[in-house]
């Protein structure tokens, strides 16, 4: 990138872009935008108004708030003053959100609203590090809280932000990991770990000029959305939009048209279930169009796949089948999107596959918090479905005795934040990360990820199971919407599942307000269990489910930040269900 810090390699598309836009947000009714030029003497005026609150290099800044501009705004006035930037779910427990601020000592905190900043009033008491809070929310009441505005506003501003003379191997990011397996664990990254990462990306990619406008709706405290959604469109000197929430993204899509995005898995099964939902709707004409444009579109989809040319008569039908469908797929996503890049968890590859068919490229990666997000990728011009991708370039990724994948790169952190013994635990002796991940490598260099090292689930019998793999397959049926497998030390394999409410609607009105223990969903469900160990070894068959009636959210604990299951949560929540399958099949 040319820059030796992230600071200096953003701030500099302030002199080449000066009015073109950089920040998109709805406010007040209509979407607006900030310019290169405003954004830039914004962050300076901020920054310089946290060296007169006592921020001085090295401080830990700590952001507690959704995804606004106000955010970019905060995150890059606290690199150019010199701090490291802690990432905070505003959504996280009290408890979490408090050991977070107190491990990393943050000096100072940004808070999204009044009623954040009370949550932040209420831990104080266990943060001695902790100083000012400053609201990001400029017109609220905060009452004698400083605000963005205020930063900005104050006098005195000029001379050199120290964070311009920050060194590549500085500290830049502090990034707890989601604790799906115990407690959070800060993440330190440096200006080097992440320009080599977008160095990577846009040589991996080749023309990034098409990647313009980014709808950004993923949590930016997360390393995907902050990564790839965040700093590669800012430090190209791009145009990021944000989504005004995630229950308006469908309307976001259309009116902002974005060219790239970026998603988990769950938001994609819930797309793919949604646009199925609907054909199975329509009259039987509809569905046999839709039928037999998806299947001209998947002959396209392997063709480009493998780098082949299209025969005429694939093209003319695929001509058709564009015209007659999947425009108006496309259209639901503002119509210029060129491609959406998924990570976090394994993505289905018939998922992607019917994307790929509508016209649309999900370009799946692999990586973690460590590796500053992507370590492997798929690009547009070198694709499988089913794989994560290879290596980005400077990456190396290797396969050990046991299958788990290590990377070792420019990418990859220098350590977790006072953590030491952490740290002899994740790197190997010869300094390689040990993901933790399964995995293996085809002769064309594609890595797959087959599961985690932790959650392969062994049977009394010995058989090794992968529940994400029978997870992703379930997830795939039209009305689960979440789920758990479980069987580890046991005979058989049982699942927990949720009912997609608007799915079973949709397909059954008659059963919109039944209970999800209902005999006739029940029914539905095993269904669509069936179907899913129609496609599975007779061993990692699931022999009985029983329904959940609360949704997995981030908010009652069942998932991470980042929508990712946390499993031994579940299985200790619903234990009593998980016994109760294996009692009656003993019985």
């Amino acid at each position: 990138m040319g820059e030796p810090n992230l600071a200096r390699a953003v701030l500099a598309n302030r002199r080449t872009r000066g009015t073109q836009p950089c920040l998109r947000f709805f406010r007040r009714g209509r979407w607006r935008q900030l310019s290169w030029e405003e954004v830039g003497e914004r962050v300076s005026a901020i920054a310089h108004g946290l060296g007169r609150l006592g921020v001085v290099p090295g401080d830990r800044i700590a952001i507690v708030s959704g995804n606004r501009p106000e955010w970019a705004l905060a995150d890059l006035a606290g690199l150019a003053a010199g701090g490291q930037v802690v990432s905070v779910f505003p959504t996280l427990p009290d408890a979490e959100m408090a050991f977070i601020l107190r491990h990393a000592a943050c000096r100072l905190a940004f808070a999204e609203s009044p009623e954040l900043a009370a949550r932040l009033a209420g831990l104080r008491s266990g943060l001695p590090a902790l100083g000012p809070v400053v609201l990001l929310e400029s017109d609220a009441a905060g009452g004698q809280l400083p605000t963005l505005r205020d930063l900005a506003a104050g006098a005195g501003q000029g001379g050199e932000l120290p964070g311009l003379a920050a060194a590549p191997d500085e500290p830049a990011l502090v990034i707890y990991t989601s604790g799906t397996t115990g407690e959070p664990k800060g993440v330190v990254l440096t200006h080097r770990n992440i320009l080599a990462t977008l160095e990577a990306v846009v040589a991996a990619f080749g023309d990034v000029s098409r990647l313009r406008l980014n709808l950004s709706f993923l949590p930016l405290a997360h390393a995907l959305e902050r990564i790839a959604g965040h700093f590669l469109p800012l430090v190209l000197g791009h145009t990021i939009a944000y989504a005004r929430s995630l229950d308006t993204i469908a309307e976001d899509f259309r009116t902002v048209r974005p060219d790239f995005a970026v998603a988990v898995p769950r938001v994609f099964e819930k797309v793919y279930a949604r646009i199925h939902a609907q054909v199975r709707s329509k009259p039987a004409a509809a569905q046999a169009l839709f039928r037999w444009a998806v299947g001209v579109g998947v002959q396209r989809s392997q063709h480009l796949e493998r780098g082949q040319p299209l025969p005429p008569g694939l093209a003319a039908r695929y001509a058709v089948a564009d015209l007659a469908v999947f425009r108006a797929v496309r259209a639901r996503l503002g119509g210029r999107l060129r491609l959406f890049v998924s990570g976090g968890a394994p993505l289905s590859a018939a998922i992607a596959r019917f994307f790929h068919a509508a016209g649309v490229l999900v370009c799946e990666g692999w990586g973690a918090t460590e590796t500053s997000a992507p370590s492997t990728w798929n690009t547009p011009s070198a694709y499988r479905f089913g794989s994560v991708g290879r290596p980005l370039p400077g990456v190396e990724v290797r396969v050990a005795a046991d299958g788990e994948l290590e990377v070792r790169g420019p990418n990859v952190f220098p350590g977790y934040l006072d953590n030491p013994a952490a740290n002899t635990e994740a790197f190997t002796p010869d300094g390689y990360w040990r993901s933790g991940d399964i995995g293996r490598q085809d002769r064309d260099g594609f890595f797959y990820i087959t599961d985690r090292k932790k959650e392969l689930i062994v049977t009394s019998g010995g058989k090794n199971i992968a529940p994400q793999k029978l997870e992703n397959l379930l997830r795939q049926q039209p009305l689960i919407s979440h789920c758990l497998v479980h069987g580890d030390r046991r005979r058989y394999v049982v699942a927990l599942l949720t009912v997609d409410r608007q799915a079973l609607a949709a397909a059954h009105p008659e059963l919109a307000q039944v209970p999800p223990d209902d005999e006739r969903v029940h029914r539905l469900l095993a269904a669509q269990v069936e179907e899913v160990n129609r496609q599975l070894a007779r061993f990692e068959q699931i022999k009985a489910f029983r329904v959940v009636e609360q949704e997995f959210t981030a908010e009652t604990g069942e998932l991470s930040q980042s929508l990712k299951l946390k499993r031994r949560v579940v299985e200790e929540r619903y234990r009593h269900l998980l016994d109760a399958m294996y009692e009656e099949g003993e019985g």
